[in-house]
């Protein structure tokens, strides 16, 4: 489309080169007029009407032909402004979806950690900081009872003595855990999960649900919130992430 509008804006100039040659041959034509006519005093009065006529006609035209090449070339730079805002805003987004996350630091704090409840408190914590996550739930799956336990937690405002657990298939985190896959919702619902803390309570928007797998079955889920969105690369660096947590265990 803006190809098009080029090639529109230099074939409108080309017209206006034509335009001004016939105009200088139209002025040669009727200069040259009365002595094709043989007149002996070389002008004659009834001439007049017919160059004021023509030179309005001359002037109107340019006028018109200054217009539109204006118009089409105001198009063009407006055309060519939209493709370098969109280009702007490519570059800005992939900026943003750069990360420095690395999968180093949480192979680290999984190194050090000696039992269970470490594993799974060093792996969620290293992952929500990374992400920048304004909470995070880790679960593991109790096939005696055919449920998923919360198991540990990042920012949550539950007391450890309270027991929160998800029959299999059961909300969002009891369905990761029977299908094995990801799920990322861009727009929860307000008041979905709240986020405490001293400057008060507010909703994030954004929530991540991973399996952690262990011999490639589901051996738990881990569910992060975030007030901004997950890009491709973080998804992904949370699900390997997961995997490291599953081997651990």
């Amino acid at each position: 489309m803006i190809r098009a509008a080029k090639d529109s804006y230099k074939l409108s100039l080309l017209m206006v080169v034509i335009f001004f040659a016939c105009m200088l041959a139209s002025a040669y034509a009727l200069y040259t007029l009365p002595h094709n006519l043989m007149l002996t005093d070389g002008f004659h009065p009834v001439f007049i009407k017919v160059y004021i006529i023509i030179a309005i006609t001359f002037l109107v035209g340019g006028f018109a032909l200054y217009t539109a090449l204006k118009s089409q070339r105001e198009v063009v730079v407006y055309r060519d402004r939209i493709i370098d805002n969109k280009e702007a805003e490519k570059t800005a987004q992939a900026d943003e979806n750069k990360t420095t996350i690395t999968l180093e630091g949480v192979k680290g704090n999984l190194s050090q950690a000696t039992n269970q409840k470490e594993i799974l408190q060093n792996g969620l914590h290293s992952i929500c900081k990374q992400l920048e996550a304004g909470q995070g739930a880790l679960y593991l799956i109790n096939n005696d009872q055919r449920k998923v336990e919360l198991k540990q937690g990042y920012a949550l405002s539950v007391s450890e003595n309270t027991s929160v657990n998800f029959d299999l298939g059961e909300g969002l985190v009891g369905q990761a855990a029977v299908s094995g896959q990801t799920l990322y919702l861009d727009d929860i619902p307000e008041g979905y999960i709240k986020i405490i803390s001293g400057l008060g309570s507010s909703s994030p928007r954004y929530l991540l649900i991973v399996p952690i797998k262990q011999n490639g079955k589901t051996a738990g889920v881990m569910e992060i919130a975030s007030f901004t969105s997950i890009s491709n690369d973080q998804r992904k660096f949370t699900e390997e992430a997961a995997q490291l947590i599953g081997e651990k265990l």
